[in-house]
Formats: structure tokens, C-alpha cells, sequence
């Protein structure tokens, strides 16, 4: 596997960047291990890490000749390499599948926003039936 990186420090925390690529000619496992001194803050989903991270890395699966592209920050100083891969595995690729479930997991909330059910201040406050004013 090959791993690029790159670092960013804001506010005392730092991003970090990965570029993951399978060379060979086999899917392959692998794990994403943080170096830096401090948890791994994955990217979230409605408030939940994003499937395959936890608090010291990532670990995923690539075909062979795919690419991953993965961030995380850290509430620690950068230090080089901030991150590399610690084992790979053969694989199998899972065949993508259309079921119901995955299709609708791949939609958006289908709840309304709020907005929708509660009016704007002005129009509650200038309400022409509780002032007695007509229109």
C-alpha cells in the first residue's frame, strides 16, 4: 500500500490528510494508524464516526489499482509521518448490491426541516386576527 500525507495546524488541532493506493493486483485490507500524540477525531455522519474509524485509525478495503482519500484531525502538534499504514491482508471486493435497504440508505433524511412546521417571529407577532386589524 502507499501513503501520501499531509498535515494543516488550526487552533491547536491538527488536520490531517491521506491519500491510500493499492498497488497490486489483489483487494486488499488495511489499517490506517494515527502517529500523532492525541485521539483520532473521525469525520461524522449525523454525529457518528463514518464507517471504519475508531479512536486510533481507519481500516478499509481497496480493489486493486483504487484509491482512498481520508481526513481526520487530532488535538495534538503535527509530527512526520502523522500517519501510516500499520498491516495490509488480502481481500474480496464485495460485489455492490441494490437491495431495498442500501438504496434507501443512500437517500437523505426524508423528515421535513423544521422551518415547516413552526412560522417566522414577524408573522406570529403581526398576526391581523389577534390585532383586530383587518387586511
Amino acid at each position: 500500500m502507499d501513503c501520501v500525507t499531509s498535515t494543516t495546524e488550526i487552533g491547536g488541532a491538527t488536520l490531517v490528510s491521506v491519500i491510500v493506493e493499492n498497488p497490486h493486483d489483489e483487494p486488499a485490507r488495511y489499517r490506517l494508524t494515527n502517529e500523532l500524540d492525541g485521539p483520532v477525531w473521525p469525520p461524522r455522519r449525523r454525529g457518528y464516526p463514518e464507517r471504519g474509524w475508531d479512536e486510533s485509525g481507519y481500516e478499509g478495503v481497496l480493489g486493486p489499482g483504487e484509491r482512498d482519500a481520508l481526513g481526520y484531525a487530532v488535538p495534538a502538534s503535527p509530527v512526520d509521518p502523522p500517519a501510516r499504514i500499520a498491516w495490509t491482508e488480502p481481500a474480496e471486493v464485495p460485489e455492490p448490491s441494490r437491495d431495498t435497504r442500501s438504496t434507501a440508505r443512500s437517500f437523505r433524511d426524508p423528515r421535513p426541516p423544521r422551518s415547516v412546521f413552526t412560522s417566522p417571529r414577524w408573522e406570529r407577532d403581526s398576526n391581523p386576527l389577534e390585532t383586530g386589524d383587518r387586511p
